[in-house]
């Protein structure tokens, strides 16, 4: 939720300050009319083409943050940033606060914020700008769907929500499996919606960066199945006890097999001695350590989330083999593969099959012979791809690989947790700054006010269909978003009330008058503290940035 607040004004430079040869100096009645003028400007532009706001909420984090608290976790040293809930006190007030448990995202450790835990400092959410002016143009400049959009609270016109638009005017939307899929007026079937690069790189969210070592297991608080037992350990293992990959415990895992065959290395949230030596693979679900620790049937959040990215920066110091990283989507499995002579491919496997078939062309990539390079394999959206040092290489092609609607709502019913791992060939080689990320996942909800056998709008099994003039939105952090999915007749505001009783309005769309417009830039991120104890006073310059 975005609520426009008034910008305290800055001090500026005024003619009065600056120096003037003798004779020319402005007279004090046009100095004054000059403030007045720049004034006037500044009250325009804000009101009509560049309005200001303040997010108060965390339902867009981490792209935008919220009212917020930053903190440190202890067991891995990962920062992270945890924002207030409401909470029921003992006496029945609900009150809004800083939650009395926090989880760390990347290790899972839990700390509480209580008598003797915790100090946690709270700060104002980010600051930012918004175009107000490009909507009412329409055609090329009006929404797109990823916009970031400010709108009016459909509960209260006076307040503003901030949320990503999702689907526009005639569309039938239905989200499946945390994924898009979107029917346009004369589509014969829905397509799942793929996010421009630059969106997609703002909506990974951290899983674990080995880069940030845990130094003891956590305690698992919530899980989903009792594979892993009850300790939270993300961390990289060989599946061969006696095998060539060495240091794996160290930020820099090295695999030293001139003279071996191929050999994985698997991430795995679970700990030593698992059951029947197996080695399962990492939980990844829709946690965040804004929200807290997940609680199933709590809105917060414990789905498996399928889309995954891998990224290490790959060395080959010796040999003729390769270096792979590999990742799983339900039944097919892809790989990507660096030789040592550079040739990059992208192949994969469905289910049980053993025998790979190519996603892509191979294409030939040039290897520093002193310094590493970045490889990343991902899958989001159906679309699978190979980025090196942050270049996209190979992208798989949809004749060979997609998933149609049909397929994801087989999937949804029983969803896999990915399989992450990396794997080597006849070379000596380093894996550093290795990073395990998930894409958001928008959740399928349930909500007692809702029609549908109390299914949200627009998930898997209510698809919606939007009128003409109106759109669908969603917020990034889902388990904590109040979005198009939960709006009810019970929550409309005077300004929709009526329109809804006269069927001018559907629940859980956004008519186009109520858009305000595309938040586009954090111009002020809030404040850090000077010491570690003391007040937010230092800006924080480091995280001023577009908005995608």
């Amino acid at each position: 939720m975005a609520q426009q607040r008034p910008i305290p004004s800055a001090r500026k430079l005024g003619p009065a300050n600056r120096h003037h040869p003798r004779g020319h100096r402005e007279p004090p009645l046009a100095q004054i009319g000059s403030f007045v003028d720049l004034f006037v400007w500044l009250l325009v532009l804000k009101s009509y083409f560049l309005p200001l706001f303040i997010i108060p909420t965390g339902s867009m984090a981490e792209t935008l943050a919220g009212a917020h608290a930053t903190h440190t976790c202890p067991n891995c040293g990962w920062s992270y940033m945890i924002g207030p809930q409401r909470i029921l006190e003992p006496d029945g007030r609900d009150v809004t606060r800083l939650p009395p448990v926090i989880q760390c995202p990347n290790c899972h450790w839990s700390e509480s914020t209580g008598a003797g835990g915790v100090k946690l400092r709270e700060k104002a959410g980010d600051r930012i700008v918004v175009h107000g002016w490009p909507y009412d143009l329409g055609g090329v400049f009006g929404p797109h769907r990823w916009d970031v959009v400010v709108f009016k609270n459909p509960n209260e016109p006076d307040i503003n929500f901030i949320k990503r638009l999702i689907g526009l005017p005639g569309e039938r939307i239905e989200i499946i499996n945390g994924d898009i899929f979107v029917q346009a007026p004369g589509d014969s079937e829905p397509r799942i919606a793929v996010k421009p690069r630059h969106v997609q790189q703002s909506l990974w969210f951290n899983v674990y960066n080995h880069d940030y070592l845990p130094r003891r297991p956590a305690e698992q608080r919530y899980r989903l199945s009792r594979s892993g037992g009850a300790l939270y350990m993300p961390r990289w293992a060989p599946l061969e006890a006696d095998g060539p990959w060495r240091r794996l415990d160290t930020r820099t895992p090295l695999f030293d097999g001139l003279n071996s065959d191929r050999s994985e290395a698997v991430f795995t949230t679970a700990v030593d001695g698992a059951p029947r030596g197996a080695i399962p693979p990492g939980e990844i679900t829709d946690t965040y350590g804004y929200n807290g620790p997940p609680v199933p049937g709590a809105s917060r959040g414990l789905n498996i989330v399928s889309d995954v990215r891998l990224a290490a920066d790959v060395a080959i110091e010796e040999g003729d083999g390769y270096v792979e990283l590999h990742i799983s989507r339900q039944e097919a499995f892809f790989y990507a593969r660096l030789t040592a002579d550079g040739m990059l491919s992208l192949e994969f496997t469905r289910g049980a099959e053993e025998r790979r078939a190519p996603l892509a062309e191979p294409v030939r990539v040039a290897l520093p012979r002193s310094s590493p390079v970045r490889l990343a394999l991902s899958h989001a959206d159906g679309v699978v791809r190979v980025e090196v040092d942050g270049r996209e290489r190979l992208r798989s092609d949809p004749a060979l690989y997609s998933l149609t609607w049909d397929l994801a709502r087989r999937q949804a019913i029983a969803p896999r947790t990915p399989r992450v791992r990396i794997a080597a060939s006849r070379v000596r080689a380093s894996f550093a700054h290795l990073v395990v990320q998930r894409d958001v996942h928008y959740s399928r909800v349930r909500h007692g006010g809702l029609a549908g056998g109390g299914l949200g709008n627009g998930v898997r099994g209510n698809p919606i269909t939007l009128p003409s003039d109106a759109y669908f939105v969603l917020g990034d952090n889902s388990p904590a978003s109040q979005d198009s999915r939960l709006w009810t007749p019970a929550m409309l505001g005077p300004h929709l009330l009526q329109a809804y009783r006269d069927g001018d309005y559907k629940i859980g769309t956004v008519p186009a008058d109520q858009m305000i417009g595309r938040a586009f830039f954090v111009y002020w991120p809030g404040f850090l503290p000077l010491l570690p104890e003391g007040p937010n006073i230092v800006p924080d310059f480091g995280r001023v940035r577009w908005i995608h």
